[in-house]
C-alpha cells in the first residue's frame, strides 16, 4: 500500500511541474499571414491568461488553453518572452507563469549584378544568394537570363525575381535589368 502512495504522489508532483508547457511554433516567418497556434495542457476549469507583443494580434482563444496569433505586423528578430500564459483555477489559485521566446524569422536573398544589356548579348547565368533558390521574370529561362527575348527591338525592361526557401520561410528578391534594342543602319546609299 505505502508503494502505491508513493506511485501516486510521485505521479501528482510530477504532473504539477509539467503542467504548463507549450506545444507549437517558436519561429514564425517574417510578414507571413498563416496565423500561429500556441497550446498549453489543459489542467482544469479554470481561466488561462495569454499574453503577447504589441506588434502581434492574438486571433482567437484567449481564457482557453490554445490561442491563435498573427505576428505578420511583427518586426523581425528574436523576441524573448514573447508569448506567456498563466492559469487560474475555479478556487482561485494561480500557477507559475510559463513563456516562449519567438523568432520572426527574416532573410533576404540577393542577386549578383546584372545588365545592362543589349538585345544581341548572349545569355548569362543568373547568381543569386543563397544558392538553391528559384528565378522568374521576363527573359528568365532555369537559372539563365536571355536578352533577346526581352527587347525585340526596343528598349525594354525585364523585372527578374529569385525566390528563396530557407528554414522553412520563403522569400523573394527583384531586380530590374535594363535591355536595349539593337540598333539598325540602312544601306550605304550611292549618288
Amino acid at each position: 500500500m505505502k508503494k502505491v502512495i508513493l506511485i501516486l504522489a510521485l505521479l501528482v508532483s510530477s504532473s504539477l511541474f509539467s503542467q504548463l508547457v507549450t506545444t507549437n511554433p517558436d519561429t514564425v516567418c517574417f510578414q507571413s499571414t498563416t496565423l500561429s497556434t500556441y497550446t498549453v495542457q489543459n489542467i482544469g476549469s479554470g481561466t488561462y491568461t495569454w499574453t503577447i507583443p504589441g506588434s502581434a494580434t492574438l486571433v482567437s482563444g484567449q481564457g482557453t488553453n490554445s490561442i491563435q496569433v498573427d505576428w505578420s505586423a511583427t518586426p523581425a528578430g528574436l523576441i524573448n518572452n514573447a508569448i506567456s500564459v498563466t492559469y487560474t483555477s475555479g478556487s482561485g489559485c494561480q500557477a507559475q507563469p510559463v513563456t516562449l521566446n519567438v523568432l520572426i524569422y527574416q532573410f533576404t536573398p540577393t542577386i549578383a549584378a546584372l545588365g545592362p544589356f543589349c538585345e544581341s548579348d548572349p545569355c548569362v547565368t543568373l547568381v543569386g544568394s543563397p544558392v538553391g533558390g528559384t528565378w522568374s521574370g521576363t527573359g528568365v529561362s532555369g537559372n539563365q537570363f536571355c536578352p533577346d527575348n526581352v527587347a525585340n527591338g526596343t528598349n525594354a525592361i525585364s523585372n527578374v525575381t529569385y525566390t528563396v526557401t530557407n528554414g522553412g520561410c520563403t522569400f523573394s528578391t527583384s531586380t530590374t535589368v535594363p535591355v536595349f534594342g539593337t540598333p539598325t543602319l540602312s544601306p550605304i546609299q550611292h549618288n
